[in-house]
């Protein structure tokens, strides 16, 4: 690997220690809070806030969180933009009445048991009271004129005013070659057949559209010069009515009239094609169960996890004899959709010159290596809009690459997001010498300079010459607060 070395021109950052507030039961959590203030002598208030699913919002109640910065001696305080949690009676009854705050920060609507997170970034202007002021979350919850109403703070971080400007530099990696670059175009068909068959009739209710899509998606391959079909692998799945015995003959049978179609079309010898299927569709029951607000819902999930072996038959009977209501809505509404056949085409890419690279970037990213996308940044200026868009298609195209995610954290944080800087470091190689580095960057960023000095040192035991360059920005961090103090 190779790692290009880049300078990122931080904002003054005016953060102290961040340990986010991680209380058990139904409290509020703060991630990844920081307070920086930049070029333009704005200070800048940054936070991830969950509210855990146990955090009860009553129907009829709104519950306001207000970040709140202040000084030690109560002499000035900042209230910033609140965010509004309502209730669902209260905030049907206060959009119609035009009485929800149109300055508030955001405004959600509680969703029961349920995790709901969010990113808060606010400005305002800098006063030099606000060195050394701590941030709190007030926290009020109010209702109908005869509910109770509770008040809240809970602390999040302190600010503390820093007068040099770290640089600390960022690590980017060039990704290893792709050998052979093995991409896949992949679909789902909803074909309609006559009761009990297999045989496809092209003319049938919503056919034509489907296998219109099919053919589209293996047009997108077949047509391009650049690429060659490897393989089609075609999975047939039925739903949980009927018989098992049936139900797997009817999604092998569709598979298989799938398969002999796509081949009749287009000639593709029979080598290519890899046929299975799934007799019946319980995981697509279970995941619409999970996911929609159902009737009996437990209860119907306990059936659907203890389908296992032989007993298929038996648990989608009892669904429909204990809960002859849910079953027949199910029936209705989301057993049509568990018919359906999944269809993968499988090709590979052939390799790319620069000029080519810079066209399908924007044409086809989806047939250019890492690789080739990182040498297509290189013939921009570094921390351009086009330099820094590669970087965010690289990651697009490839979410989970280790190499992709290291390098869009760099590209976060030189525009000073560390929240997506974070999102992205948590899925880079986590003992990689550049991983460390942009780690410690981070660290440096938010003011935790014990933590920042760590990963600096071990980013360069594993080799990372910058880390030596940002040790010395630690250093001069720490001067900084003997001169001016904390």
């Amino acid at each position: 690997m190779k790692f290009l070395r880049y300078i990122l021109l931080a904002s003054l950052l005016i953060s102290g220690n961040v340990v986010a507030q991680e209380k058990e039961g139904s409290k509020i959590l703060v991630h990844n809070q920081s307070i920086l203030i930049d070029d333009n002598r704005q200070v800048v208030v940054t936070m991830d806030i969950t509210l855990p699913g146990n955090l009860e919002v009553p129907t009829n109640n709104v519950l306001t969180i207000t970040p709140v910065l202040k000084d030690s001696a109560g002499t000035h305080m900042a209230t910033l933009p609140s965010v509004m949690v309502y209730g669902r009676n209260r905030y049907l009854i206060d959009e119609r009445a035009n009485d929800i705050p149109a300055d508030a920060y955001t405004v959600l609507r509680r969703e029961k048991e349920t995790d709901q997170s969010f990113d808060y970034t606010t400005r305002i202007s800098y006063e030099k009271w606000m060195h050394g002021a701590d941030l709190e979350l007030a926290s009020e919850i109010k209702g109908c004129a005869n509910c109770k109403e509770e008040e809240n703070s809970m602390y999040v971080t302190s600010a503390y005013l820093e007068r040099y400007t770290v640089k600390p530099q960022v690590v980017f990696v060039e990704p290893e070659v792709e050998q052979i670059k093995n991409r896949i175009e992949q679909g789902r068909a909803y074909l309609d057949f006559p009761v009990n068959k297999t045989t496809i009739y092209p003319e049938y209710r919503r056919n034509p559209d489907e296998l219109k899509e099919i053919r589209r998606t293996i047009d997108v391959v077949k047509n391009d010069d650049n690429v060659k079909i490897t393989g089609i692998h075609i999975d047939g799945y039925a739903s949980p009515e009927g018989g098992f015995r049936n139900n797997a003959r009817l999604a092998q049978g569709r598979a298989e009239a799938l398969k002999n179609y796509v081949k009749g079309e287009y000639e593709f010898a029979e080598d290519i094609f890899k046929v299975t299927s799934t007799p019946e569709d319980w995981a697509g029951l279970k995941k619409y169960v999970e996911e929609n607000n159902v009737d009996d819902k437990e209860e119907i999930l306990a059936i659907i996890n203890g389908v296992s072996g032989d007993n298929h038959d038996a648990q989608e009977a009892k669904m429909k004899n204990r809960f002859p209501a849910t079953y027949a809505k199910l029936y209705k509404d989301v057993y049509p959709g568990l018919r359906h056949s999944d269809y993968l085409v499988f090709y590979t890419v052939r390799a790319f010159d620069i000029e080519e690279a810079k066209r399908i970037i924007k044409e086809r990213p989806q047939q250019l290596s890492l690789q080739e996308m990182y040498l297509v940044a290189q013939t921009y200026e570094h921390g351009s809009a086009e330099f820094k868009e590669v970087f965010d298609v690289a990651v697009r195209m490839f979410p989970q690459d280790p190499t992709a995610n290291i390098n869009a954290a760099a590209i976060e944080l030189e525009q000073g997001n560390l929240n997506g800087a974070v999102r992205f470091l948590q899925k880079s190689s986590q003992d990689e010498g550049a991983t460390l580095n942009n780690y410690g960057v981070l660290k440096l960023l938010q003011g935790d300079l014990d933590a920042a000095e760590s990963y600096f040192k071990k980013a360069q035991q594993a080799g990372i010459e910058e880390a030596a360059a940002n040790l010395l920005e630690v250093e001069k961090k720490r001067k900084d607060f003997e001169v001016f103090g904390k």
